[in-house]
């Protein structure tokens, strides 16, 4: 999973330095230069939302998503890896349905040839993100399901 790891630091700094270069040189070209980028805007949104979805798997990785910690403290510490067993599943199937779901819609736009207006690229490559990124944080959260299931068998 090292790969994985790598891959999802490296695309997150590709991506953020590429976008903020990106809208940096088109707002001086708009605003000093009078000479719009026409596309600038588009591909810095659809770098975006590549950055979320791979971000959203690199947050679950380190734990740093929001969880309910007040219920959570408030019951008793022998519930605690089962709730955080069942906080996984409920996060791998909704995923797996995010992933059936929008293999439907890319699906739809690659039969109908759908384009993005100012980059002319199949607009399924925009909305490959959420799929891509729904597998990622499948992978994470199989990963600390694993890992609470172990340390379970550990402790009792």
């Amino acid at each position: 999973m090292r790969f994985l790891d790598r891959f999802e630091e490296w695309a997150i700094i590709v991506l953020l330095g590429l976008m903020t270069i990106l809208v940096f040189v088109s707002t001086m070209a708009r605003y000093v230069f009078f000479f719009p980028i026409t596309w600038g805007e588009e591909a810095a949104r659809y770098m975006m939302v590549w950055l979320a979805y791979i971000g959203a798997s690199a947050g679950l990785k380190k734990g740093s998503h929001l969880g309910v910690e007040a219920f959570v403290s408030a019951l008793p510490k022998k519930w605690r890896p089962f709730l955080d067993a069942l906080r996984y599943v409920i996060i791998i199937v909704f995923n797996v349905l995010v992933v059936i779901l929008a293999a439907q819609i890319m699906r739809n736009q690659f039969d109908t040839g759908q384009t993005s207006p100012a980059l002319e690229i199949p607009i399924y490559w925009a909305y490959a993100a959420i799929p891509f990124g729904a597998c990622l944080m499948i992978v994470r959260s199989v990963q600390h399901l694993i890992g609470t299931i172990a340390n379970r068998r550990q402790e009792g």
